[in-house]
């Protein structure tokens, strides 16, 4: 099934009336574009293109050559080359360069084509999640070589500096130097847990029919000594609503914004609401506070692994705990997202969706 648009490329205007007509019996309720050339089809302002026929003769230019830009503006597309005539050099020379497949257009039916489309969605997908998952990996071994370094080093100066003292006598020196130590080792544990929370955000087992009510007390449970520290109140509106979920899950959300919340908290004590509501299959669920709020031009990106308000920079953390949210979130069906009419400190909304669809 297509949920997005699906595009033509070709400069022959008979070739696409003849796609266009194929593609709309097998697929009507789906929007198709059409364009003759790949200066006009980049031009094509919409981020919801699923499915790409790219002519391999194009005025100028050919398909293989506008693959690439294709697929940075579209990443998730699929992407079908055409050619008048079949050639098994331009087919391997396609797939290699990222086609999701390759068809002739004396090849063209609507059993072919239908086949193509479902095959190479799924080609596609894997692509993307393939060239995410190596994204991630990248960032995660340049914060491992960042972070770590500093903790590292001071528990190599601090271990020559106990055994210095040691030696001199001063006890009082080495119960303050290993007072340090233990905080760096402290640091790196927390950095690794960070990003072994990050790589896999979500626990074995299957999903549950939950209370949210449930979910709220364990993640306060959980954040019970920062709470208390911070003299932070925690207000709840919940109506009483249930969801599916996997419980760990979005207890371990729910912590992570209450833990920003207090993070972020402005002079006054933090005040931090919780509440949800009902959303067609599925239910929204709101925390809002009282903290130093989110400029406008960060509520967009917020969700990035390691990124981080340049203004927050001196406070402790890795930048992972949000994006460990938008991923709990998607393994849910659902989006998270800061609410853009907020004027007074940050509203977080997320939507759970996982009984409307398979995770």
């Amino acid at each position: 099934m297509i949920e997005g648009c699906i595009l033509i490329v070709d400069d022959d205007g008979g070739d696409r009336k003849l796609m266009r007509r194929t593609l709309s019996v097998l697929y009507p309720s789906t929007k198709i574009i059409e364009a003759e050339n790949g200066s006009n089809a980049l031009k094509i302002d919409d981020s919801n293109i699923e499915v790409i026929f790219l002519d391999y003769l194009l005025p100028g230019i050919s398909g293989l050559d506008l693959l690439s830009s294709f697929l940075r503006k579209w990443p998730k597309a699929a992407i079908f080359i055409m050619t008048g005539q079949g050639d098994e050099e331009i087919a391997k020379s396609a797939i290699l360069s990222g086609a999701a497949d390759y068809i002739s257009k004396s090849s063209i039916s609507a059993p072919a084509l239908q086949r193509m489309i479902g095959n190479g969605l799924q080609v596609s997908k894997m692509r993307w999640r393939i060239e995410e998952h190596q994204k991630e990996l990248q960032q995660f071994s340049d914060v491992l070589v960042h972070d770590l370094r500093a903790p590292i080093r001071a528990i190599k100066f601090l271990s020559d500096q106990i055994l210095e003292d040691f030696e001199s006598g001063d006890i009082e020196e080495v119960k303050r130097e290993f007072d340090l130590m233990k905080r760096s080792v402290s640091k790196m544990s927390d950095l690794i847990e960070r990003l072994a929370s990050h790589i896999n955000p979500h626990s074995a087992g299957k999903p549950e029919v939950v209370e949210i009510s449930n979910l709220v007390e364990a993640a306060c449970l959980a954040m019970a000594e920062d709470i208390n520290r911070s003299n932070a109140r925690i207000e709840t509106k919940l109506s009483g609503l249930q969801t599916l979920c996997f419980p760990p899950d979005i207890s371990q959300l729910i912590q992570n914004l209450i833990g920003n919340s207090i993070k972020y908290r402005s002079a006054s004590d933090p005040v931090i609401e919780i509440s949800a509501c009902s959303l067609g299959k599925g239910v929204q669920v709101s925390v809002a506070d009282n903290g130093i709020g989110v400029p406008q031009e960060y509520r967009h990106r917020i969700f990035e692994p390691f990124k981080r308000l340049q203004r927050s920079s001196d406070l402790p953390g890795t930048g992972l705990g949000l994006a460990t949210c938008a991923k709990i979130a998607k393994r849910h069906n659902g989006d998270i997202w800061c609410d853009d009419q907020t004027e007074n400190g940050t509203v977080i909304h997320f939507t759970l969706r996982l009984g409307s669809g398979s995770s």
